[in-house]
């Protein structure tokens, strides 16, 4: 009887190990997993956002969805897409590649804890490399994305906000 009891026990406790030993880059995938939208500016522009998080493959991989409509000074609107596939290693760094409507496919590597992911996307060998920013605040996504100047400087290129939708 004793026995049954412990491994009763075990059994209710497992999760709760199994969770804590999760990486914090898979919980803030978890806690993005949802649809956004929001808007911002994005190179100059006013834009509106939409960003699909959501676990796929069986949950190996979280997929991103991305949709900015940007609207140029001259009234035109760009609709710019992409899809990113993100997976996160037994060292808790994050991996993945992006694709985007601009026929580019670029590398992905990141971190994230405490809400906070950032993700650098590119390489030298790339056509460019930048990063983003997803910050998880109370009501809100906060995204800033920044691309890496020929001098090695940061140039931030566009900010949104979004919200999650019901």
């Amino acid at each position: 009887m004793r026995a049954a009891r412990w491994i009763a026990a075990l059994t209710c406790l497992w999760p709760l190990a199994a969770a804590a030993q999760e990486p914090p880059a898979a919980r803030v995938l978890v806690e993005l997993a949802s649809v956004w939208q929001g808007g911002g500016e994005t190179n100059g522009m006013p834009a509106t956002l939409r960003l699909h998080w959501e676990p796929v493959l069986d949950g190996a991989w979280t997929r991103l969805a991305l949709s900015n409509r940007m609207q140029a000074p001259d009234g035109k609107e760009w609709h710019f897409q992409a899809q990113a596939f993100y997976r996160v290693g037994p060292d808790g760094a994050i991996s993945g590649n992006w694709f985007d409507s601009r026929g580019r496919s670029l590398p992905l590597a990141g971190s994230a804890e405490a809400g906070i992911m950032t993700i650098r996307w590119g390489t030298s060998e790339s056509a460019e490399q930048g990063r983003s920013t997803y910050r998880l605040a109370t009501d809100a996504l906060e995204i800033t994305d920044e691309v890496l100047t020929k001098e090695g400087a940061w140039r931030v290129f566009g900010r949104s906000r979004l919200a999650r939708m019901p």
